[in-house]
């Protein structure tokens, strides 16, 4: 079975005994210690120090044991400590993270809040120390535990990883009965927490989550229309006979786009949420929230590629009024998520406090109307300068 990771961050040489009774005793507990003064630190001989720490950390660590003494450590070009550098990745990563900081420091670090200008040269090799643990303590809200001797960080971490693999196997236990179907499903952790808590309208909840994550996986898209960023035209159309075939061609295309999306909330949704006490079918609703999305990405696309189409002079207004009709329904896609969690927030408080609880699902697509007005203006005189030619 494969080991844990548990990677001990702190300042070497004064603290070198400690970090040996750690070595031992996380080897003891049948875990794998990382420490960098080891031969098996995992080193990339082409990165320096603090790269090598970092990538350790990012790329092997399950666990951190962060020791904070009274020496904060050389400061890297970041300008903070190998120590400090380290303990942020692992913040960012997600893993558990266990701080210990010496009494003594602690102490000194308290007598440092009252008043910044005492010299504290005789205890620590500089203040930054006092500003990391405020960082861990108050600026990440983290628990800390004190610590005298190797012995008492040893008793800590005993009772926990007892409490970890409890909380494990609640999670476990959970997991299974979400079953192995929806397991495979690629959700993001928020999502699949509300499957595993099951609260209070979870199953709509979840699909909210899935909606709204898949809506940001296509949000590059969205931006390359409202920054009008452009590439390679799809469609070249030199050729005022052709025009008319063109514009009837994008309109049947956007019209059966829309419609589409529209049918996912409006009739697919409807069919895979059930009624109160009765199990929504979990599957179907993850394939809404991808249906509604990749419909999302399809529209933009058309917009997109209707706007970069290169067309005669005379039908450019045409060309761009059209590109135009879908802005309002785009708009209304896009909030359509966000409205829904709104709702449900609003649902989940007004069933706390016993009141009328009420989610509202209804996508109701319109054009742009200024656009689809300009664009009959433009079609009109369009198709008078073909007569007269």
């Amino acid at each position: 079975m494969e080991k844990l990771n548990i990677f001990v961050s702190s300042t070497c040489y004064d603290l070198s005994q400690l970090r040996a009774d750690l070595s031992d005793f996380i080897s003891s507990s049948g875990h794998n210690p990382i420490l960098s003064e080891y031969n098996n630190f995992p080193v990339d001989p082409l990165k320096n120090a603090v790269d090598n720490c970092i990538n350790v950390v990012r790329n092997n660590a399950d666990i951190l044991i962060l020791i904070v003494g009274s020496r904060y450590g050389s400061i890297t070009d970041s300008g903070k400590s190998i120590t400090n550098t380290e303990f942020l990745t692992a913040k960012s990563k997600g893993i558990p993270i266990f701080i210990f900081i010496e009494k003594q420091t602690l102490t000194h670090h308290a007598i440092w809040k009252e008043n910044k200008s005492v010299d504290f040269s005789k205890f620590v090799d500089s203040i930054k120390i006092f500003d990391f643990i405020s960082e861990v303590r108050e600026g990440a809200n983290l628990w800390t535990f004190p610590f005298e001797r190797a012995s008492d960080i040893v008793f800590t971490l005993k009772n926990q990883f007892s409490y970890q693999f409890k909380e494990s196997l609640k999670i476990l236990s959970k997991y299974r009965l979400v079953g192995s179907d929806l397991i495979e499903l690629d959700v993001s952790a928020e999502a699949f927490q509300k499957l595993l808590n099951k609260d209070y309208l979870y199953e709509i909840d979840f699909f909210s989550q899935v909606l709204n994550d898949e809506m940001k996986k296509v949000v590059s898209y969205k931006n390359d229309l409202k920054y009008r960023i452009h590439y390679e035209p799809k469609d070249f159309i030199f050729d005022n006979e052709n025009i008319s075939n063109w514009m009837l061609s994008q309109i049947a295309i956007i019209t059966c786009l829309v419609e589409s999306l529209a049918k996912t909330i409006n009739v697919a949704l409807p069919e895979f949420m059930a009624e109160n006490g009765k199990a929504s079918d979990l599957k179907g609703l993850f394939y809404v929230a991808k249906a509604y999305s990749k419909l999302f990405e399809s529209i933009i696309r058309w917009t997109i590629d209707t706007r970069n189409a290169i067309v005669t002079s005379e039908s450019e207004i045409l060309k761009e009024s059209l590109s135009n009709m879908t802005n309002t329904i785009i708009d209304q896609i896009w909030e359509f998520p966000i409205e829904l969690s709104n709702q449900i927030i609003k649902a989940k408080n007004d069933h706390l406090n016993n009141s009328e609880i009420s989610i509202l699902i209804d996508l109701n697509l319109q054009i742009n109307e200024v656009a689809q007005k300009l664009f009959h203006e433009e079609l009109k005189k369009f198709e008078k300068s073909l007569t007269r030619n």
